[in-house]
């Protein structure tokens, strides 16, 4: 075979692979972002939705009235640490001022904690 066949048949196998390698490139890069974009979507969707509840479990435990959207937000929405907390408070019979706020408090860490963890996914991902 000639060089110039052979360089023909070469060039024409490298033109034909470069689109496929393109195609997989940009599937994975759009991949990411969109992980990418789910990750920090769910971010804040939960920061508003720790902060809300935050907001309504202060309220609830000074007037010891627990209203039943804010509960069922906290056993369906939240971390199940923040919810196995929750129960805990709402099974103590002997609650007191101080435990009321130390609840509070590790409510506040696990919900911070959840979205830790979601900033941690978010640098993974831009560090791939």
């Amino acid at each position: 075979m000639s060089d110039t066949l052979i360089g023909v048949i070469f060039g024409g196998f490298i033109a034909s692979i470069v689109p496929v390698i393109t195609l997989v490139v940009n599937h994975k890069r759009w991949k990411v972002e969109k992980n990418l974009e789910y990750l920090k979507s769910e971010r804040k969707r939960l920061e508003n939705l720790f902060s809300e509840t935050l907001e309504k479990i202060d309220k609830a435990m000074r007037t010891n009235s627990y209203p039943s959207e804010m509960t069922s937000d906290i056993l369906i929405l939240m971390p199940k640490e923040v919810s196995d907390i929750f129960n805990d408070w709402m099974a103590d019979p002997d609650q007191t001022h101080l435990k009321g706020k130390h609840t509070y408090m590790n409510i506040a860490v696990e919900m911070k904690k959840s979205l830790a963890s979601i900033d941690t996914q978010i640098k993974e991902v831009i560090s791939n």
